[in-house]
Formats: C-alpha cells, sequence, structure tokens
C-alpha cells in the first residue's frame, strides 16, 4: 500500500507539472498574438482566437511597416496541441523578420516563408498561410494566399462576396515553391474577413457544420456595425451555434472595415 500511495503521488505531482508547463505554453502563445485591434487612419482591424486545446496552431497578426503600410496575416498549422503551437511560434517569427524587410515583395515574401518552414520542421508539418499589406494612401490591398481559405470580401452597399484566392500551395511541404500577388482596391465601408477552417467546420451538436454559407450571411448582416461589434457578433453566432458540442479544431477570425 506504501509503495501504491507513493506511485500515485508521483503520478499527481508529474499531472500537475504537466498542467502547470500548459498554463506556461498558453501564456506565451497568448502573447504571441495581438493583444487588442488596430485603428489606421484608413482601417479599423481585429481579431480573435479559440483554440481547441489550451495551446492551438492558428496565428493572426496586425503589423505596422512603415511607410503607411499595414500588414495582416493569418496562417493555420496542421495539427493541434503543443506540436502546432511550436510550428506557429516558427511562422510568428519568420513572418515578423521577413515582413521588416525593405522592399520584399509578397510573392517572395512568401516563397521564404515557405522555406524557413521547411527547414524549421518534420517532412509532415505545413501550414496554410494568408498575407496581405494595405497601402494607407492609394487604399490599396496587395495580398498572397498560400493555400489557405479564401478570405471573404464585402463590398459597401453590395451583398456579392468576392473570395480571394490568388497566392499559392501552402508552406512548409515543400522546399521550392512559387506565389503570385492578388491586389483590388478598398473603398470605405467594404469589410474582410480572413478565417482559419476551424470557423466553417464547426460542428453543432447535431454534428452540421456551420458552413461558408452561413459564414457569409453573418458578414452581411454585421457589415454597418462597428468593428469590435462586429467581432462580438461573429463570436455569438459561432457559441450559439456549437452550444455544447466539442470543439474539434482551432477558430480563427480577423476583421477589417474601412473608413
Amino acid at each position: 500500500m506504501l509503495l501504491e500511495n507513493a506511485r500515485l503521488t508521483d503520478r499527481v505531482v508529474e499531472q500537475e507539472k504537466v498542467l502547470r508547463d500548459l498554463a506556461l505554453a498558453a501564456e506565451v502563445q497568448k502573447r504571441l498574438l495581438p493583444r487588442q485591434g488596430m485603428e489606421t487612419a484608413v482601417a479599423s482591424l481585429t481579431g480573435l482566437n479559440l483554440p481547441a486545446r489550451s495551446v492551438g496552431g492558428d496565428y493572426y497578426d496586425f503589423l505596422e511597416l512603415g511607410a503607411e503600410q499595414t500588414g495582416i496575416a493569418l496562417a493555420d498549422v496542421a495539427g493541434k496541441g503543443i506540436p502546432a503551437a511550436l510550428i506557429m511560434s516558427v511562422v510568428q517569427a519568420s513572418l515578423r523578420v521577413l515582413s521588416a524587410e525593405p522592399d520584399i515583395s509578397l510573392p517572395s515574401l512568401a516563397a521564404k516563408m515557405n522555406y524557413f518552414l521547411y527547414r524549421s520542421t518534420g517532412p509532415n508539418s505545413y501550414a496554410t498561410f494568408f498575407y496581405a499589406q494595405l497601402d494607407q494612401r492609394s487604399r490599396e490591398l496587395r495580398y498572397v494566399n498560400a493555400g489557405h481559405n479564401a478570405p471573404y470580401l464585402l463590398r459597401a452597399g453590395g451583398s456579392e462576396v468576392e473570395e480571394l484566392n490568388t497566392g499559392g500551395t501552402i508552406i512548409g511541404m515543400f522546399p521550392q515553391t512559387r506565389y503570385e500577388e492578388g491586389s483590388l482596391a478598398l473603398s470605405t465601408g467594404d469589410v474582410l474577413i480572413v478565417f482559419s477552417d476551424g470557423v466553417p467546420e464547426a460542428l453543432n451538436p447535431d454534428e452540421e457544420e456551420f458552413g461558408e454559407d452561413r459564414l457569409k450571411d453573418v458578414l452581411r448582416a454585421v457589415r454597418d456595425l462597428p468593428i469590435e461589434g462586429m467581432a462580438a457578433r461573429v463570436a455569438e453566432e459561432m457559441k450559439n451555434w456549437i452550444q455544447d458540442a466539442a470543439q474539434y479544431d482551432d477558430l480563427t477570425f480577423l476583421l477589417l472595415k474601412v473608413k
């Protein structure tokens, strides 16, 4: 009995240590994400990240790049938990370094991100990645989509949703890849939502997916709200859909609204 109690005590101590390590990892990961939204001369931005476990593999960011350029990014690392979180930190660090390079093109940035991730991770590790830069003077949005769910752009006064597909394949799987850049002009009232696949694939208690059409309908319904109100309503719609069902994937989205 004494030996068995000692073994149980050691097991409890080890479990407590694991829980403390997870809590610390979750706190570190929170610090890698924006603590609040961003206001620029021409746009309001905000985002939300809800990992399926204590830590996750989704990453979003807002970057002040100088020369009146603002960067926005969202990446979705394959997998969940600690392994995905470690790869997510590689994506975050790589993007922060590369985006600071003067005059780097978006296709070149995505290609370098791909190579860094390929060199830093195992053969089955990869991420989808969306990155865009908003020019505060011209209101031009340039972007590259590396295998990510196509973000939705809803124009002011319109009901049709544009999907931002231009780019290339996922990052981290292949050593050499090529990417293309897309661009579009934004106007006052335009709304952009970028999201991880955990959003449209979220299941309700009947195991039905939230779906892309429902997400587009929510975007149309909240378009006239202030940016934080939009984010709160999208999150509320997701919560009401999921209810008490299990969350199998990280849920992340970011919103941009043009002033």
